[in-house]
Parts: structure tokens; C-alpha cells; sequence
């Protein structure tokens, strides 16, 4: 965003429709900062089975037609106007996705947006460099999604690459991780292909830092902390050592979906795809010959937010 152009306060809301989650920011523009007024995360699942079927089900739409129902009296209760909505990989990739755009429009009132891997990739990265400014060498940006997962290098001289991978928690799960708990030859086929998605990566090279975005990183954050509710303040910044997340995963995958359910700091409605968001994770860190990275709770809403402040100011 131009720091030097001179925007209004207002308030702005956006909503991020995942393959997994629905997400939404509510947040006020001072004139200076922006200010969270509402965060809100439900569970949608919305790709399920779409890689399979290239369709999504009509449970998934009425669970994102909730979300939607519920997130549109928040902003209102707000009395916020400006809104955006974007849908990412499951959304683009299904054959009926038209229908649900169609339902959330009739339901809400908002009109539905698919994003490519690079427009969300983009949001992203305006999000992460709005909190951390990015400051000398290389750095990676990781967002592991349920459908996919985008990646941002940042080297020098300004310049940056993006790329959105064909991997995600939810898909690597549906075809890779079906046994409860998984056995240990799903868990090293599902590596296997992680590796070879990775090999083709132009991005992932050796890295001075990594922030690592999304739902992945940030619950084995609060994993890592124990914690009994989400804290954005105790998660945006936090550091996640390799060797911690490794730990994490080992623990979760020796557990059945019902034992994992019960681990602080893991919402219930990641339990079945966390161990496939962490084994990504994992091997994306080790590409980059990184050992840490810092998190950053501060995604495609953000970044949604960000341009629309943005926009305003460029409109005067």
C-alpha cells in the first residue's frame, strides 16, 4: 500500500473461502494502522472430495452458505460497507462452483470471487510484508492451503518470484493419508510425492529467513504452546522450530482422529489434516536449508483488506 496517499477511515471486511476454512476479517482504518474489530474461522471443508469428483457436494456448499449467513451479521453488527469475498483452489478447480457462487449471493448478498494460485500468492505477500517489513536477503513466504500451496521468494534487489504448488493438506490427505492413524507407508509415499511436486519448484532454493502463513503453521504454534483457545497475539510473530514441528507431527501420527481432536491447541476441524499440512511444511523447510521461521496469522484477508485501503486512497 502507498503510505503516502491519504485514505479515509473506514471499516473493512473481506472473507476468504478455502478449500478447508472460511475466513473472515473485519477490521478499521485509522488514517494510519489498520485495527482488528472481528476474526472469525469456521471449518467448511469445501474441497472435499473434489479432487476426486471435480465437483463440490452439496454438504460443503450449505456448510460455506452458514458461514456465509453468520459472517454477514458480524459485518453488519460492525455497520462495515465495504466488503470482498474470495474463493481459492477448491472453488476454482470445481465444475459447480457457479452454483454456490449463485447460492452465497442469494444467501448474503456478496458476490463470490475465484482467485488464481498467483492472486492469492500476491495477497499473501502484501499481507506479510505490511507486518514484517522485509529488511535484506532471501526470504520465503509459505502458505500451506487444503488445495493448494503458494510460495513467495523474496531475494534482493527487490525482485520476487511466485508459485502456487499443486499441494494441500486436504487433498494430500484424501489420497495419500487414508488409514486412521495412517501407517507408516502412507506416511513415506505421501513424502515421496511431496518431494516430487517439490523438485519441479523454481522458488525453493536455499533461504536466509521463512514466515510461514496459514492454518498449518499456525496450529503447531498453538500446539507447540498449548494453548486452549486460539491467541492471535500469543501466535502472530511466534517462531516454529522444524525439530518442534517434527515432534508435533510424530505425536499427532501414532494418534487416531478422535485422540487427536483432544490435543490442546488443535482445532477439531484440523485433527484429520494436520499430519499432511506438517509433512508440507516440513519438507518445504528443509528445501530452503532453514531450521525456524516465524508465523504469521495474517493471510489472504489481510491482503484483501490492504488493497482495498489502498484502492480508496488511490481513488482521491
Amino acid at each position: 500500500m502507498d503510505q503516502r496517499a491519504v485514505v479515509e477511515p473506514g471499516c473493512f471486511a473481506a472473507i476468504d473461502l478455502g478449500t478447508n476454512t472460511c475466513l473472515l476479517l473485519v477490521a478499521r482504518w485509522d488514517g494510519a494502522e489498520l485495527t482488528p474489530l472481528a476474526q472469525e474461522l469456521r471449518v467448511v471443508r469445501l474441497g472435499e472430495g473434489v479432487a476426486a469428483s471435480g465437483r463440490l457436494t452439496e454438504q460443503a456448499m450449505t456448510r460455506a452458505e452458514t458461514a456465509f449467513r453468520d459472517y454477514r451479521k458480524i459485518i453488519a453488527a460492525h455497520g462495515c460497507r465495504e466488503v470482498r469475498c474470495v474463493a481459492t483452489s477448491a472453488y476454482r478447480e470445481a465444475t459447480n462452483a457457479a452454483e454456490l457462487g449463485t447460492r452465497i449471493l442469494r444467501t448474503s448478498g456478496y458476490r463470490l470471487t475465484a482467485i488464481s494460485g498467483a492472486e492469492e500468492a500476491a495477497l499473501v505477500k502484501a499481507a506479510v510484508e505490511h507486518a514484517f517489513p522485509w529488511e535484506a536477503g532471501s526470504r520465503v513466504i509459505v502458505d500451506v492451503g487444503g488445495g493448494s500451496t503458494e510460495v513467495i521468494l523474496q531475494q534482493p534487489a527487490g525482485a520476487s518470484r511466485v508459485e502456487s504448488l499443486s499441494l494441500g493438506s486436504v487433498r494430500l490427505t484424501e489420497d495419500w493419508l487414508p488409514s486412521d492413524p495412517p501407517t507408516p507407508l502412507e506416511l513415506d509415499s505421501a513424502e515421496e510425492h511431496i518431494r516430487s511436486v517439490l523438485d519441479s519448484s523454481q522458488t525453493l532454493h536455499p533461504a536466509d529467513d521463512m514466515i510461514g502463513v496459514g492454518g498449518t503453521a499456525t496450529t503447531f504454534v498453538a500446539m507447540h504452546q498449548q494453548l486452549d483457545a486460539y491467541d492471535h497475539a500469543r501466535i502472530h510473530g511466534a517462531t516454529l522450530e522444524l525439530r518442534t514441528l517434527r515432534q508435533i507431527m510424530e505425536l499427532s501420527a501414532a494418534l487416531t482422529f478422535e485422540e487427536r481432536q483432544a490435543l490442546p491447541g488443535l482445532h477439531p476441524g484440523r485433527a484429520d489434516i494436520i499430519i499432511a499440512g506438517g509433512l508440507i511444511l516440513a519438507a518445504i523447510m528443509e528445501r530452503t536449508g532453514l531450521r525456524r521461521l516465524r508465523v504469521s496469522d495474517h493471510g489472504v484477508r489481510w491482503g484483501l483488506v490492504l488493497e482495498m485501503v489502498s484502492g480508496r486512497g488511490q481513488q482521491q
